[in-house]
């Protein structure tokens, strides 16, 4: 069962794509794609994204581990665009 998560980020995401791409590699996640739409995948979990014009990054999962709950999920990878 996919699950989306809807994100209001205040920087365009031409502005932010290289250091979320970063963190999420330096936290063992794999970012494929640019910084309007692509795929997230790592500790089990597979999504993709993609980020609108009104500066919204809609994150769908696909895949995740059983017993890893949706907010745990949701922390995580919404970490990435933490500064």
């Amino acid at each position: 069962m996919a699950k989306s998560f809807h994100l209001k980020i205040k920087q365009s995401p031409d502005s932010i794509f290289a250091k979320v791409q970063q963190e999420a590699k330096n936290q063992g996640y794999m970012l494929s794609g640019d910084a309007s739409k692509g795929a997230i995948s790592g500790s089990g979990i597979r999504g993709s994204y993609i980020f609108n014009s009104h500066n919204e990054l809609i994150l769908t999962i696909h895949d995740k581990p059983v017993l890893l709950s949706w907010t745990t999920i949701e922390k995580k990878l919404l970490s990435f665009l933490v500064e």
